[in-house]
């Protein structure tokens, strides 16, 4: 059964891709295999260069799925959003899943804040692995990693119970 990390920020262009691609490569030099899940709130279109699934592709992952209202790739068309437990089912074999978004699930998240672009912690304490950030938060009892350290955030994830 795959181990889930939920990935999320409170906006947009804090880094989750980049760090996403980091995290992948290092459990991938550790010989674990990857699959993502990239939450869209809009109408996506699918692996054009540059674009996130594209570079999950990129950095390794062995299978990549993608969910909007209205589409899911692995391609197939939807009438409507399909769970994230059905999307983590279809690829449960693989030793970690990295789910992009889903900032409401009930998976346990690392939460990315960089200080530029960041606002607030939006995880409740009981549900953050740790806080991934580009500055010291000081947030007491929550585990802070640096958001370029990819080997910490690699070993956290490898030892945590989820």
């Amino acid at each position: 059964m795959a181990k889930v990390i939920n990935i999320i920020a409170c906006k947009s262009n804090v880094g989750k891709t980049t760090l996403i691609e980091g995290l992948i490569k290092e459990l991938k030099l550790r010989g674990h295999s990857v699959a993502t899940i990239k939450h869209d709130a809009h109408d996506f279109e699918i692996d054009k260069e540059g674009k996130d699934t594209w570079r999950h592709r990129k950095a390794g992952a062995e299978a990549v799925v993608i969910s909007s209202k209205s589409k899911m790739a692995m391609i197939k068309e939807i009438k409507q959003e399909i769970s994230l437990d059905e999307l983590i089912n279809l690829v449960s074999d693989y030793d970690f899943v990295i789910v992009e978004g889903y900032k409401k699930s009930s998976y346990k998240k690392i939460e990315v804040f960089r200080s530029a672009v960041s606002t607030e912690i939006i995880t409740p304490k009981e549900k953050l692995i740790a806080v991934a950030s580009d500055i010291e938060l000081n947030l007491d009892g929550v585990l802070e990693v640096n958001i370029n350290d990819y080997k910490s955030l690699a070993n956290i994830v490898e030892e945590i119970d989820l």
